[in-house]
């Protein structure tokens, strides 16, 4: 038994199975792996029975043609069902199918050598058992249909050769070493079958516990990136300590609020409310992605992302990012609203867009319970109150974030705002309708 396996991949010993659907399981998947060589074999032996008739009198330098029994046995029935299997069996059939029907045609071959009465019979049976046992191994059949073959065709093989090759009850040394041949190689090939089948079931536990760390790992990823933005969760499952530690980085921080929601959302249903939330979150979150930004708070129908961490962008390119992803959002909007409408949204909503650069301590702030990515510092608190001044479905830029694009962005200055813990007035300005140039 492998510790390591989990309950339903245990087996009880060496020659145990797998408990109940494991089994089946393991079955599927050992026909899936030997289907190819069995095919192989099934075809040339539809061949090989399919000429005998013909071919067979002339390799035995007999005289005349196959007798119609013969013609019944190995087109009649051997050649049916060889066909059936190699067509069917890698789909509809059981593992033990295969083996079972080689040796109903090794028995059959060991009929129609007698049906001939060569002179050579004995040595032509014994090698055809040889044949088939040393065939088991080779085509990975399982433990039980080679102990099975060995049940049947070895005594009927023995027997039949005492009888018609020992006519005077004394076995000669051919006929001794044939049988000694045939006994050592059904054990021989038993102990191959035996270790062979070992070998894939262990084989096969180790793909099941890979693949179910696979999806452990899936769903872990899944996990962390519900609750972490992409970019931050990519370095994770990377082993980049780099998000851990708080940085000094200019980053420009982007603060997004849609207007009266909060009035809104008293009047709907705790359903209808979860549900437009949960939409418009995302859509923003595609949004501020798609535009190489890091979504890492959400407040209510507030949401904070920062452009620059914790992939690097230059300022000018960051501010540009921030007002294409401000753009989108607003103008999107409009057609989400109608989305809500049936969920008890009256109006289009509108929302208040403040964008600032700046130097902020950026990285994973919280306890060994729970933490976040975030940025900190007076330049975050600037953008969250140039985002309170802004008109609805208006965006406002800080001086500093307007400086870096004042050549690319046409803005028309807004006034001057006051933030606490800053001591002069901080301008703002507002872009107008054009397109951005790409970063």
């Amino acid at each position: 038994m492998d510790a390591a396996a989990p309950p339903e991949l245990q087996r009880a010993g060496a020659f145990g199975a797998f408990p109940g659907p494991t089994e089946s399981l393991y079955r599927q998947w050992a026909l899936k792996r030997a289907w190819p060589a069995n095919r192989v074999v099934l075809w040339i032996s539809i061949l090989v029975w399919a000429s005998q008739p013909v071919v067979q009198p002339h390799l035995l330098e007999l005289h005349g043609s196959a007798s119609p029994r013969e013609w019944l046995l190995c087109c009649g029935v051997s050649v049916p069902i060889l066909l059936i299997t190699a067509l069917f069996g890698g789909r509809h059939l059981h593992i033990w199918v295969a083996p079972a029907v080689l040796t109903v045609t090794t028995i059959e071959a060991l009929v129609a050598i007698d049906w001939l009465e060569a002179p050579n019979t004995p040595t032509l049976m014994v090698s055809t058992t040889l044949l088939f046992l040393y065939l088991a191994p080779v085509l990975q059949f399982p433990f039980r249909s080679t102990a099975f073959v060995l049940l049947v065709t070895v005594p009927i093989s023995v027997w039949w050769a005492t009888v018609i090759a020992d006519d005077d009850g004394t076995l000669n040394g051919t006929l001794n070493f044939e049988l000694w041949l045939l006994g050592a190689g059904s054990l021989f090939a038993l102990a191959m079958s035996l270790v062979i089948e070992n070998n894939s079931r262990r084989r096969f536990v180790d793909e099941q516990v890979i693949a179910r760390q696979q999806e452990e790992l899936i769903r872990t990823r899944a996990l962390i990136r519900r609750y972490a933005p992409p970019a931050v969760a990519d370095r994770i499952e990377h082993g980049d300590s780099t998000v851990g530690t708080a940085q000094r980085l200019r980053v420009t921080i982007f603060f997004a609020d849609v207007v009266g929601f909060t009035t809104l959302a008293d009047r709907l249903d705790p359903e209808a409310l979860a549900e437009i939330m949960n939409d418009y979150l995302g859509s923003v979150a595609e949004i501020i992605e798609r535009h190489l930004g890091t979504l890492n708070e959400f407040a209510g129908d507030g949401v904070m992302a920062i452009f620059g961490a914790p992939d690097e962008l230059q300022p000018r390119d960051q501010v540009l990012a921030a007002v294409r992803a401000a753009r989108e959002l607003q103008a999107s909007l409009p057609e989400w609203s109608q989305r809500w409408y049936s969920l008890g949204i009256d109006q289009d909503l509108q929302a208040r867009i403040g964008i600032n650069t700046g130097v902020v301590s950026v990285g994973t702030f919280g306890s060994t319970v729970r933490a976040t990515y975030t940025g900190i510092g007076l330049q975050t608190n600037i953008a969250a109150r140039i985002q309170a001044q802004c008109n609805p479905g208006s965006v406002l830029l800080s001086n500093t974030s307007w400086h870096l694009v004042s050549d690319t962005v046409t803005c028309h200055p807004r006034g001057e705002v006051d933030v606490k813990g800053v001591h002069f007035p901080i301008a703002m300005y507002e872009p107008v309708a054009g397109p951005v140039a790409k970063s």
